[in-house]
């Protein structure tokens, strides 16, 4: 008997488009002069553009002279609820400058502002700079390293030892070494972003993380790239990149669930590379809210995905 090669044929998983890219988030903030103050005094984003939201509360668009695109959108709301210590939600979101060069100047530009830093690290793919905003939402600057200076992802995820695989990724960031990066004149004046930057991950907050994995993956598409369980810790992407996305239930292992309204992350964008590659995640989540090239769709924590094409 002949059997069908395409019965035999194993069904290929679902995965998103490589050529996909993040857009700017939307942070849900109450007061919204100190806010501004910070993201455009301190950090060096400009007012790119100021309108109503359908639901009637102002959006403010926040990035740079050379770049269209917004870098990151927030949402004001005066009556913004406080999340729970427990709240699913945004860990940190993640603004990625096109070399290390950039990344040393926004280091020093920022810095000379009067902010101090919470944190540095040296994550082997990448370096990076951490800080929190004045409504508490976490922020990093990174620069990646080139991809053949990468780990191999498929080796970190081999056997026990969550722990030690996830602390061999991350080491302290060698400053004297970013700084000489650049020349004594642009120490003297340095400028933050110099050549724009772009959303590079996004770090989340979750309650349950093997059902965030199994979302995250087998339903949205994203490749698994790094899985401690044992740490509470996911890293997920497409086209071989280290993240994309990034999981934790560090502080929310069985905590509150996101309420909309809530003050921190209202979204993040998905940017897609064509209609037909919004049309196959539409088909994944029949149930969600479709308008034309926009989809919008919820985790199971309740943060909003808009994907767009």
């Amino acid at each position: 008997m002949v059997v069908s090669a395409v019965k035999t044929q194993r069904q290929q998983p679902f995965r998103l488009a490589s050529a996909l890219r993040l857009g700017p988030p939307t942070l849900r903030v109450r007061e919204l002069a100190p806010t501004l103050d910070f993201y455009g005094k301190d950090i060096g984003l400009q007012v790119k553009g100021r309108n109503k939201g359908p639901d009637g509360l102002e959006l403010i668009e926040l990035g740079f002279t050379q770049k269209t695109e917004p870098l990151l959108l927030l949402k004001h709301d005066p009556a913004a609820a406080t999340p729970p210590r427990d709240f699913a939600g945004l860990y940190h979101y993640a603004v990625l400058l096109p070399e290390r060069k950039d990344l040393a100047s926004t280091f020093l530009a920022v810095a000379g502002s009067g902010l101090s830093y919470e944190g540095y690290a040296d994550h082997t793919f990448s370096e990076a700079i951490y800080l929190h905003d004045p409504e508490q939402n976490g922020m990093e600057f990174y620069a990646d390293r080139p991809r053949s200076a990468w780990p191999n992802w498929n080796d970190l995820l081999k056997g026990a030892g969550g722990y030690q695989r996830f602390a061999s990724l991350n080491g302290p960031l060698d400053l004297d070494s970013l700084l000489r990066e650049l020349t004594t004149k642009e120490r003297a004046n340095p400028v933050s972003f110099p050549r724009g930057a772009r959303m590079g991950h996004m770090h989340l907050r979750v309650t349950d993380l093997d059902r965030s994995v199994e979302f995250y993956h087998s339903k949205l598409g994203f490749d698994v790239t790094m899985y401690f369980p044992e740490i509470g810790a996911a890293f997920l992407s497409v086209d071989g990149y280290h993240h994309h996305l990034g999981l934790n239930t560090w502080q929310s292992k069985g905590g509150s669930p996101h309420r909309q309204g809530e003050a921190g992350l209202e979204e993040f964008k998905i940017m897609l590379p064509s209609v037909d590659d919004l049309e196959a995640v539409s088909k994944r989540f029949p149930e969600s809210s479709r308008m034309d090239r926009r989809l919008t769709i919820r985790d199971p924590d309740g943060i909003a995905i808009t994907l767009e094409s």
